[in-house]
């Protein structure tokens, strides 16, 4: 392949990334439907209703009518947040998800609820198998290739 040929091939290549990338950016916000956090903190009347899904971490649960408080975090602060209907187990200190409607007095009935605390030992797996899988991945390349010491770079192994 000629050199112009692989310099076209290139260029076409960032051209059609950076066309993805600006495609993303023009269609973000229809891949999240639900206010953000920040819009909640700022202004949240103009919100009630509408479903939202938000994650927070449990300050208080009370067993008797279903409902907990959880402080969501957004970029300038945390703001307290009563979820009603709550149909999963969780100890104050947890953190949850809460797909629900909005209501009035900063509350959400809930219609769905999921407990998202990490185990301890999620981040050590996830750095050893990232690990594992990066050292089988340099096995598997220095197999096929070899150090050409004369040209500093590499070359395929010969039978």
């Amino acid at each position: 392949m000629h050199t112009a040929v692989r310099v076209f091939v290139a260029a076409l290549l960032l051209a059609v990334v950076a066309g993805a990338g600006v495609h993303y950016d023009v269609a973000e916000p229809t891949h999240w439907p639900y206010p953000t956090d920040d819009d909640l903190a700022e202004a949240y009347e103009p919100a009630v209703g509408e479903p939202a899904l938000l994650f927070g971490d449990v300050q208080s649960v009370d067993p008797t009518d279903n409902t907990a408080v959880i402080t969501v975090e957004h970029d300038t602060g945390e703001f307290d947040l009563r979820v009603t209907n709550l149909d999963t187990s969780v100890e104050p200190g947890g953190t949850i998800q809460v797909y629900g409607t909005l209501q009035p007095d900063y509350t959400i009935a809930a219609r769905s609820t999921v407990v998202v605390n990490p185990a301890g030992s999620s981040t050590t797996y996830k750095y050893a198998v990232s690990a594992l899988g990066a050292l089988l991945v340099l096995i598997y390349f220095f197999r096929q290739w070899q150090v050409d010491r004369d040209t500093l770079g590499f070359v395929p192994r010969g039978d």
